[in-house]
């Protein structure tokens, strides 16, 4: 099958270009895709062709120039397709990780093994990592990617995406019974999480309140709307009369100024979705900290144990920095081997023999400063590898003071008073299709209140530089 299309693709100055683009090959062969004429990408079999019919713009897209992937690429990954050559034609939403698992690949390695196959450094991503995204009118995608989206709405459906990711924050971190919990920033992320938390409330039949914490008008209504019990406005109550009021805060500001204030408004957790790329509360890597999911606890023997619920595993490996190795060393059980040294120490025991077949990461770090937090996370420079696995954890001894800086101060009270940092990224859509199939009122409200406007994709420029305005709240480009 040969398809020629015109596509605009985003370059590393923030704007657009129109080029051409040229896909040849099949389901069974794989695909040589041509761009101007010349070649871009060639991928092996497994890979599905289909027409798009709209695509949402995301924050991810806004800032997409600031990632490390190679530009220019056709981006956008929110995407709601349709069949090629099917009849009848059926409707498709796409998860965005392009993975062994999702070709249908017979081969595997480590991280899928593991149950991670999405952190597995061989991925690409839809319309963020080389795989042409959705703003083109045709997208290849991974077939196991492509799910069916039979009783969904079309406007549903084309928010399946970030609603996935938004209830990926829910499944890190569950409310409990009792909770209060809030949401910091709630307008395009924000509001899926407040529909998410509802969704979840309904169908897991949890007894916890969801705030929204906003300072604009216009949030007060969505919020309301999206699932929040109360409206927490910070131009009318004092930021010092919300500390510790919160069992779990969800950040979705990304800024600095909104972290800080989700340190001191959580009582347990703060849940960290989205950041903006600068040290954060002394923290470095903190964008990074969420692209691996990982979560920053408080170094305890009871957190030796720590993984995600829905994981069935048993931590086998620990790297100790150094500052806090002579106080830990005979503390770890002897069931957890134990590794200490420099962090290029570290990265040649993570290439030696002793981890080959495995996951190239340790199960567990522990670190005694906010500076090695950030080592831990990116111990290289230009390079996208962590010395902890991903979903796991970096544990956080913060009794020693002369290994916290002052701009750490609030980081350091935060963890010594037993508080954990939890992240998350993409989502399982087969459970987000689940759920808002056993809530429609949660479905309704996705439908009537998320999508504040739609472009043709004639005015893809326009769709992009509207979704910067903060008064949208999600722009949609169509394509019929």
């Amino acid at each position: 099958m040969q398809i020629k299309f015109k596509a605009l693709d985003y370059t590393s100055d923030d704007s657009f270009v129109e080029a051409d683009y040229e896909y040849t090959g099949s389901l069974e062969s794989g695909w040589e895709i041509l761009r101007n004429e010349k070649p871009y990408l060639k991928v092996g079999p497994g890979y599905k062709l289909l027409k798009t019919k709209s695509c949402g713009v995301c924050s991810t897209d806004i800032d997409r120039r600031f990632l490390p992937h190679p530009l220019p690429q056709i981006i956008g990954h929110e995407v709601l397709a349709e069949s090629v050559g099917e009849v009848p034609t059926k409707q498709y939403v796409i998860e965005i990780n392009d993975t062994y698992e999702a070709r249908g690949d017979l081969k595997k390695d480590a991280f899928c093994e593991e149950g991670i196959p999405t952190h597995s450094p061989e991925r690409k991503v839809l319309g963020i990592d080389r795989l042409p995204g959705g703003f083109g009118p045709y997208i290849l995608v991974p077939q196991n990617a492509a799910i069916e989206t039979a009783g969904t709405s079309e406007k549903v459906a084309v928010l399946m995406e970030p609603f996935a990711a938004a209830l990926q924050a829910i499944i890190a971190s569950p409310p409990r019974d009792g909770d209060y919990v809030a949401v910091l920033g709630p307008r395009r992320l924000g509001s899926l999480i407040l529909s998410a938390l509802k969704a979840y409330r309904n169908s897991s039949q949890t007894n916890f309140r969801i705030a929204a914490i906003i300072r604009h008008d216009h949030l007060i209504s969505l919020a309301q709307k999206m699932g929040a019990d109360e409206i927490v406005d910070l131009r009318e109550v004092s930021a010092e009369s919300l500390k510790q009021k919160f069992d779990i805060v969800y950040d979705t500001t990304s800024t600095t100024s909104g972290f800080a204030s989700a340190l001191d408004f959580a009582k347990r957790e703060v849940h960290l979705k989205t950041t903006n790329g600068q040290v954060m509360g002394g923290l470095s890597h903190l964008t990074e900290l969420v692209v691996d999911e990982l979560s920053l606890l408080p170094a305890t023997l009871e957190n030796l144990k720590f993984h995600w619920n829905k994981e069935d595993r048993r931590n086998k490996s620990i790297f100790i920095f150094p500052s806090v190795y002579a106080k830990w060393k005979d503390k770890i059980p002897n069931d957890i081997e134990i590794f200490t040294g420099s962090s290029d120490e570290a990265i040649s025991i993570l290439n030696s023999e002793k981890f080959a077949g495995k996951v190239p990461r340790f199960d567990l770090v522990l670190v005694g400063s906010s500076a090695e937090v950030g080592v831990a996370i990116r111990p290289k420079p230009g390079e996208e590898t962590s010395l902890v696995r991903p979903r796991s954890a970096i544990l956080i001894d913060s009794d020693s003071e002369n290994e916290w800086s002052p701009e750490s101060k609030s980081i350091r009270t935060f963890f010594h008073s037993g508080k954990m940092i939890r992240s998350s990224r993409c989502g399982d859509f087969h459970y987000a299709l689940k759920l808002l199939k056993e809530n429609p009122e949660v479905s309704k409200s996705l439908e009537e209140n998320m999508v504040s406007h739609t472009f043709p994709f004639a005015k893809l420029t326009d769709a992009y530089a509207k979704a910067k305005d903060p008064s949208s709240v999600k722009v949609v480009v169509n394509f019929e």
